[in-house]
């Protein structure tokens, strides 16, 4: 039985909300491995359409770099899959919504890495972008590939939902 983080996600996300709508900040998102559910954490504390700009879902290669702005040349060298995409990711998404602060997840949350190196088994990368920054915070998240995927996926927003709270303090 894994433990259940939902508790603790929706707490983080009151307090995110609370903290962004004090201080005037806008948030967006773009999630590739976490497929939404960063997002979906933070629709469901009210008030998050004060300070919720929205989220890209870009799963394929090709929505990263369409949407997202992602360099073919970033994913060809480093996969879509790495902290270089993460940061282009939080950075596109920053554009895309007008946002101050932006977050981005991309990774594998199991060990099928398809094809890839075996060494990104269980591994996601979570960035933080800000508007005037150059560069962005990018996180790797080591995760047991053999855990189940949605225990990993939920981790994952956990950790993601720390990093956005984090970056408005």
């Amino acid at each position: 039985m894994y433990p259940d983080f939902s508790d603790e996600i929706l707490g983080i996300s009151a307090r995110i909300v609370s903290l962004y709508t004090d201080r005037g900040l806008f948030l967006c998102g773009a999630e590739s491995c976490t497929g939404g559910a960063c997002a979906s954490a933070i629709v469901a504390t009210p008030g998050a359409s004060r300070i919720f700009r929205g989220s890209a879902v870009c799963y394929c290669d090709g929505a990263k770099e369409k949407i997202l702005g992602v360099k073919a040349s970033t994913i060809e060298k480093f996969f879509a899959e790495s902290s270089r995409c993460a940061e282009e990711m939080a950075f596109g998404a920053l554009g895309l919504y007008e946002a101050d602060i932006a977050f981005a997840t991309t990774g594998f949350l199991d060990a099928n890495v398809g094809g890839k190196p075996e060494s990104l088994r269980g591994i996601v990368f979570a960035a933080i972008a800000m508007r005037g920054r150059r560069e962005a915070l990018v996180n790797r998240i080591s995760l047991d590939p053999s855990n189940e995927r949605n225990f990993n996926r939920f981790y994952c927003v956990l950790e993601v939902m720390k990093m956005i709270e984090k970056a408005a303090l």
